[in-house]
């Protein structure tokens, strides 16, 4: 009897941790080789309604590549205050030429920018939050994207515990780390 009620609450919890996230990756393994790169990460562009998101999930990214890379990055409140005159425009972001005048004016040979598409928690019987991260790794001097992903994930717990926005972007952004410089 046990054995027949576990097989479907095994296929049920399944399939609901398979349709909580879904992801995308592009990357040039051979070229991206981490102790040699001095790196920019530019601030994200926030697309969501939630304020902020856009700085939250670059600060959080930026203490994720220090976690997981051999990357030489360079300080987050430098590149603001280098870049705060030429503030990038949401439009912009995805400017390949912006983005290799940011890398110029920077000194880096590498920048790192995307957005925020989602950051909230989402209406239901729980709010359960939900993060979506899109970045690209932009290799200044040969003007080729090296890295890009994508990754969106639905948070949530089951009896009794909570979920936070800052726990899930640190699991997105973990992971696309993780994918980034993985060899």
């Amino acid at each position: 009897m046990i054995v027949s009620v576990r097989y479907p609450i095994i296929i049920v919890l399944s399939l609901l941790v398979m349709a909580c996230g879904s992801g995308q990756e592009y990357i040039r393994h051979g070229q991206i080789q981490s102790r040699a790169r001095y790196v920019a990460v530019l601030p994200m562009v926030n697309l969501s309604s939630y304020p902020h998101a856009g700085r939250i999930v670059s600060d959080i990214l930026t203490t994720e590549l220090y976690a997981q890379s051999d990357f030489q990055l360079m300080e987050q409140s430098l590149v603001i205050s280098r870049l705060r005159g030429d503030a990038l425009e949401i439009d912009d972001v995805l400017n390949k030429t912006k983005i290799l005048d940011a890398a110029q004016k920077l000194g880096v040979d590498t920048v790192i920018y995307g957005s925020v598409s989602e950051y909230r928690y989402k209406r239901g019987l729980n709010e359960d939050p939900v993060v979506g991260v899109n970045l690209r790794m932009l290799d200044a001097r040969t003007k080729q994207v090296l890295w890009a992903g994508s990754k969106s994930e639905t948070g949530g717990c089951f009896w009794f515990c909570e979920d936070s926005l800052n726990r899930l972007a640190q699991d997105v952004c973990n992971s696309l780390v993780a994918q980034m410089v993985r060899d």
